[in-house]
């Protein structure tokens, strides 16, 4: 794959510690759901961000905006340490569940042209957990996709219990890694108001059907949603530490 000119115009979505999630507090326990997801966060989603080929994006993080100390003054830290974070104080990604969608891209581009370094009008948004990692080519391979087709789905993949250190090979054409190509005069965002299972068949968009994994969900105590029973594919033995330090950047 030829590789693309470093442009900065993929911005990279995702959310932290809005209101409507299903834990009763998120800030108790030892440790706490919050402390134990922005470890995760840094260890495996961050890692595997810093390691890309293609260094030229965005991760717009939504954050409740009363965050509570410490928490709070761990995520400035982190946006401190990596330059391609940007912490988004801002409550629209969840409130009315799609009815604040309009205000939500208006953050979204307003927060774009704040730190963006080019002056193209194409944009590209893609969705991706606080438990999520991507391969190192990820950037590269989604800036070379959305050149043929604006709206396309990441099928092939992993998961990766991290208590019990197994792995399920998953091909999900329907699955949550969508990337959507738009412009700053026609700003589309990531269409989160379409579910990622019908957003290809709604958009007349491509299922990316490749054999190398270009992603990894993260099963985890505090992720009941991604249990590896619950997980379209097929369990496979490890694929050992040099791939994943090698393709995702994670090393223990």
């Amino acid at each position: 794959m030829e590789r693309n000119r470093i442009i900065d115009n993929h911005v990279i979505i995702t959310h932290c510690n809005l209101e409507g999630f299903d834990v009763d507090d998120i800030y108790e326990g030892n440790p706490s759901w919050m402390e134990y997801r922005l470890n995760m966060f840094e260890k495996y989603t961050l890692t595997s961000l810093m390691n890309q080929t293609d260094p030229g994006f965005h991760l717009l993080m939504f954050c409740h905006t009363n965050t509570p100390p410490p928490f709070k003054q761990q995520l400035l830290d982190l946006e401190e340490k990596y330059k391609f974070l940007k912490l988004m104080w801002d409550q629209t990604h969840f409130t009315g569940h799609g009815g604040e969608i309009p205000s939500f891209y208006n953050s979204i581009k307003n927060a774009y042209i704040e730190v963006r370094n080019n002056d193209s009008d194409d944009i590209i948004c893609s969705r991706m957990g606080t438990d999520d990692m991507v391969e190192v080519r990820f950037n590269e391979i989604i800036k070379s996709l959305t050149q043929q087709v604006n709206t396309i789905s990441i099928a092939g993949g992993l998961y990766w219990d991290v208590i019990t250190d197994e792995f399920l090979h998953s091909m999900f054409p329907t699955g949550p890694f969508v990337s959507v190509k738009s412009t700053l005069t026609d700003f589309k965002g990531d269409m989160r108001e379409i579910s990622h299972h019908h957003l290809i068949n709604q958009t007349q968009g491509s299922f990316i059907m490749n054999e190398d994994p270009l992603w990894i969900q993260l099963c985890s105590g505090t992720n009941v949603w991604n249990a590896l029973d619950k997980m379209p594919g097929e369990k496979i033995e490890h694929p050992g530490g040099e791939f994943l330090e090698i393709n995702f950047g994670f090393k223990k």
